[in-house]
């Protein structure tokens, strides 16, 4: 990433939303499930906890990239191990909120109300976010560069976070 001013101000803002929204968007939820009259369920629980989780993640990655950019030697030390494990733990929560989720379903009558909506709205939020971050850049709409990357039918390009984790696993193998 180049040294300019735009790119660093972009991911200065990012990671700060980022993580705002590690603490808002499941509060948000749990408010609109209590003000409709449902109750905090598990899957509520589980899938608030997985997107606070993926969130959490990208507020690292976003704030490594914002160290990289700034050119500091160190931005991914010891990142992107700990990056490369938080993977599982994402995983895990994702398959428990969905288990959760879809146990409420059929327990429950499924209606379209906040009480079984919002769960599912965060588990989407979390895969996607997991997707994002591991995998392929989901979001291309915030930079004119990636959106004319897409746009022009070159798809999308793997994540920053996959092609570090990839140099990671072969300078590791490397040096075994």
């Amino acid at each position: 990433m180049a040294n300019s001013a735009s790119p660093l101000r972009r991911l200065e803002t990012y990671w700060k939303i980022e993580a705002g929204n590690a603490l808002l968007i499941p509060a948000l939820a749990v408010y609109l499930v209590l003000r409709s009259g449902g109750t905090i369920s598990t899957a509520l629980v589980l899938s608030g906890l997985a997107c606070s989780f993926l969130l959490v993640i990208g507020t690292i990655v976003l704030r490594m990239m914002l160290r990289k950019a700034r050119g500091e030697p160190d931005a991914t030390k010891g990142r992107i191990a700990l990056l490369a494990w938080m993977r599982w733990p994402a995983i895990g929560l994702c398959a428990a909120a969905a288990v959760a989720a879809g146990a409420e379903w059929i327990n429950g009558s499924p209606e379209l109300s906040p009480q079984f909506v919002a769960p599912a709205v965060l588990l989407l939020l979390a895969v996607l976010e997991y997707i994002n971050y591991y995998h392929v850049q989901l979001q291309h709409f915030d930079h004119a560069p990636d959106w004319q990357r897409l746009v022009s039918g070159r798809g999308f390009r793997r994540s920053h976070l996959a092609r570090e984790i990839e140099r990671w696993k072969r300078a590791q193998r490397r040096g075994a």
